[in-house]
């Protein structure tokens, strides 16, 4: 599930990289390697499945709030995300366990010496839910699509696909993407997230597409319902032309995937004890205080019994942070920015809410990340040193109102967020250092789809949110000048031409070594401008689970942080 305290903004459509990462720089050119060197697709792929494990049963989880929307290009949010993957599949994904890539809608490809031609070839079985082939024209039109004038997300798109000139359908079963320049994400986003829609469901206007009402893709599950406000409901697609692929044998065994939308946690984990949730991740409230020991539930033994799993592994995870409208004449200047952040108590909040299962956040990688730089530490408390910091910024209190001011202007703003609960309780004790220091900050919670549209509209001085962080990091689409645009995923508008200087250098196919040391002064230049205040993040998962479920594990070295890999589970308890 998304992490705390907010709800996550998609960077990219497969987060198979998504969360607050330990990813490694071995790991990383290990799977880049067998993506590129020999330019084959695995042909024996490990099962990490049971493949006598019986199909059928529902396994019913838990949003805290419903999709935006299902459309397949336009969903930006972690929830329909999660959703869609059941449905649509790319041209390759990773492995669960070790990061390598696995054949998919490609059974194999080659790559160009200059890192700016990539061919795929599909595998011939590769069909959509209605039994009609996945062609190669259905690959070139998944791309050509993202860059239509009338798509919503079009410019979130570009920041992944930019760089691409075209994509060309060579003949029925093979498809090729020419690049503009080496990119070392290149292979990564055609392969693991491009989402393949099928042309001829599309329809002619890219954002009234039937498909956002009935989606139809090639993957294992197909919609069975929305009910709006209240559940999803994925039905396993008995003819998934996939199941056969060897990572997918004892993959996907839940004849139905129940998704209930329930906000708040208390009665989430309440559904969970009566037995009408069967996987829930656990707030470090009820971990700690509200679930007992390592089982809790009905009496020792029963199959009833919930367990809870403490889940630590190498998939990223992801961070919070309060993100400041740089267009704002209150948030121009990098000083008063860092006397925000001043003022944000994270080891209060730390032991107050999470019970010291969270870390402070230091930057956009995760804090045991080798592109981390050792030369940032994490912002302390200090409203002294916030005020001071003020000051020099030109603030003042003038009128003797309490309130800094300047130009006429009282220092007065709001935080936006779309969670109720863990956030407004952040925010609320942060009011109060707020006032001491002299400014006024305001709470304003809002749904989730409002919460998207005037963020994309620039209607907000400061958001509190979250971000899912990727295996393989792309700092662009976020921090990058061009993509500071209406609908861009540079949410705050940050432009720092050094900053775009060094981006541009270590997209390229250089040495690990160097782009780490890239990344690291990227990162020390993103902490001393402070777009974000870089709040916690979790360096671990708490997950309850109903008892009768059996599984090969229960989670992967790369098992995403709201995703166990329960689509390796089954159930009953009897095998075959």
């Amino acid at each position: 599930m998304p992490h705390d305290p907010a709800p996550s903004l998609r960077g990219v459509p497969r987060p198979a990289a998504g969360g607050a990462g330990r990813w490694r720089a071995g790991l990383l050119l290990c799977a880049l390697a067998l993506a590129l060197g020999g330019g084959l697709a695995r042909a024996d792929a490990p099962a990490r499945g049971n493949p006598q494990a019986p199909v059928g049963g529902v396994l019913r989880n838990r949003f805290s709030t419903q999709p935006s929307t299902l459309h397949p290009l336009n969903a930006t949010d972690l929830y329909a995300n999660h959703v869609l993957e059941r449905i649509y599949e790319t041209l390759a994904e990773t492995d669960a366990e070790t990061l390598a890539f696995n054949p998919l809608l490609a059974e194999r490809w080659e790559v160009s010496a200059d890192h700016r031609v990539y061919t795929f070839h599909l595998n011939p079985k590769a069909r959509w839910q209605d039994g009609q082939p996945v062609t190669a024209e259905d690959v070139k039109f998944s791309f050509d699509v993202l860059f239509n004038e009338k798509l919503k997300t079009r410019a979130k798109w570009a920041a992944y696909y930019g760089n691409f000139e075209r994509a060309e359908a060579l003949d029925a079963r093979t498809v090729r993407f020419t690049a503009r320049a080496d990119h070392y994400k290149n292979f990564i986003n055609l392969a693991l997230n491009l989402r393949i829609v099928p042309k001829a469901r599309f329809g002619a206007d890219p954002n009234e597409t039937p498909l956002a009402k009935q989606p139809l893709g090639s993957g294992p599950y197909r919609l069975d319902t929305w009910n709006r406000g209240a559940s999803i409901v994925l039905q396993r697609n008995p003819d998934y032309w996939g199941a056969d692929l060897p990572q997918n044998r004892g993959r996907y065994n839940p004849g139905r995937v129940l998704t209930r939308f329930v906000k708040e946690d208390k009665v989430a984990l309440e559904e969970l004890k009566k037995g009408d949730l069967d996987i829930l991740t656990l707030s470090p409230e009820q971990w700690v205080r509200e679930t007992g020991g390592a089982e809790f539930g009905p009496e020792a033994g029963a199959a009833t019994r919930i367990v809870k799993l403490e889940m630590r592994n190498r998939a990223p995870r992801g961070y919070s942070y309060v993100g400041y409208n740089l267009g704002s004449p209150l948030f121009g200047d990098k000083r008063v920015r860092r006397a925000m952040g001043l003022l944000y108590d994270r080891d209060t909040y730390i032991d107050k809410f999470f019970h010291g299962l969270q870390v402070k956040a230091v930057g956009p990688f995760d804090v045991t990340s080798p592109y981390t730089s050792p030369n940032v530490k994490p912002l302390g408390f200090s409203v002294a040193e916030a005020l001071r910091l003020l000051r020099e910024a030109g603030w003042k209190d003038s009128d003797g109102d309490g309130l800094l001011d300047k130009d006429g202007r009282a220092f007065r703003f709001t935080v936006m967020t779309a969670n109720p609960e863990i956030s407004v309780k952040i925010l609320t004790l942060a009011k109060e250092s707020m006032r001491q220091a002299g400014v006024e900050m305001n709470i304003k919670v809002v749904d989730w789809t409002t919460f998207l549209t005037l963020i994309d509209e620039y209607k907000y001085d400061a958001v509190m949110l979250g971000w899912t962080r990727e295996s393989f990091p792309d700092v662009a689409p976020l921090w990058h000048s061009r993509y500071a645009v209406a609908g861009g995923l540079n949410l705050v508008r940050y432009q720092n031409p050094e900053v775009d200087r060094l981006i541009d250098a270590a997209e390229k196919s250089i040495p690990e070594r160097e782009r780490i040391r890239l990344f690291r002064r990227i990162h020390e230049l993103l902490f001393e401008d402070q777009p974000y205040t870089f709040m916690l993040e979790p360096d671990r998962s708490l997950v309850a689970y109903q008892r009768r479920f059996q599984y090969p594990r229960p989670y992967f070295n790369y098992s995403l942080p709201y995703q166990l890999g329960e689509e390796y589970w089954w159930m009953p308890a009897q095998v075959k």
